[in-house]
């Protein structure tokens, strides 16, 4: 891929997959851009002024939303203006699209309001604020500069949890415990934060619901990482673009369509 990508240079479009998950990251980056303006606005709010806030307090209708208790409709909404349409080949697709997407965010509402007290839901008893979305970062790693993005970037005072949306098939947690991309993001918070990372997890949003893949790194395993960082770079420097097909990998690919080695 990097080679037809940077050395061939041989154009290509966005699929519809990709493009149902960029509408995805986008409708949940404005969510969590949500949770994080309540956060600040009740910091900002002392505790005998929130009354003011309260849900009891008001008549909240469709014409008069409550800013600090956002409803599933509130995340469907966000879904709706963050949906990209003009990549599906016929108007039967696009709104095929659409509706699977309002039922991954009634799953993601509903996992997010359980696990969280963000919204007045009762949470898990514990208490992570959202402390960045879409947050870009660029790192070095052993004289390579390595550029990426975070998804969700949480904290409970204590700890730092990333959290990365996928909307493919879940991946099995032996996958995860070795994805090189977590490790680069554990290596990306240390920087950043300066503390380690406390949690590393991929949400995967699929028709069958909400699936946590929850894993973390160890000194060793970043070091690892290092390494496999170092081969990666060698290989491209001597143009040693050996491709390893799977259909896993394969069917999410672009050039699949040129490649001669692309697998079922």
């Amino acid at each position: 891929m990097f080679e037809y990508a940077n050395v061939k240079k041989i154009p290509r479009g966005i699929s519809e997959a990709e493009s149902f998950g960029s509408s995805v990251h986008n409708c949940l980056k404005r969510w969590g851009e949500l949770e994080m303006e309540i956060g600040r606005r009740a910091l900002g709010v002392g505790q005998d002024q929130m009354v003011l806030f309260d849900k009891t307090s008001h008549e909240y209708n469709d014409d008069n939303p409550d800013p600090l208790h956002p409803t599933p409709n509130t995340l469907l909404e966000f879904w709706h203006q963050s949906f990209i349409i003009n990549t599906y080949a016929s108007r039967v697709e696009a709104d095929f699209a659409r509706e699977r997407g309002e039922r991954l965010m009634e799953q993601f509402y509903a996992w997010s309001h359980l696990r969280s007290s963000s919204f007045g839901g009762q949470g898990s008893g514990e208490v992570w604020k959202v402390i960045a979305v879409e947050k870009s970062f660029s790192i070095d790693v052993n004289g390579s500069v390595l550029k990426g993005r975070f998804d969700r970037v949480e904290s409970d005072g204590d700890s730092i949890r990333v959290i990365d949306f996928k909307t493919s098939p879940p991946r099995s947690q032996d996958q995860v415990d070795a994805d090189l991309q977590l490790s680069i993001y554990a290596m990306a918070i240390e920087e950043i934060y300066k503390q380690p990372c406390g949690e590393l997890m991929f949400l995967f949003l699929s028709d069958e619901g909400v699936v946590e893949r929850s894993t973390t790194r160890s000194e060793n395993q970043l070091n690892d990482a290092r390494k496999q960082i170092k081969t990666i770079e060698d290989n491209m420097d001597s143009k040693d673009f050996h491709p390893t097909p799977s259909a896993g990998v394969c069917r999410c690919c672009p050039y699949k369509g040129v490649c001669d080695v692309a697998a079922a």
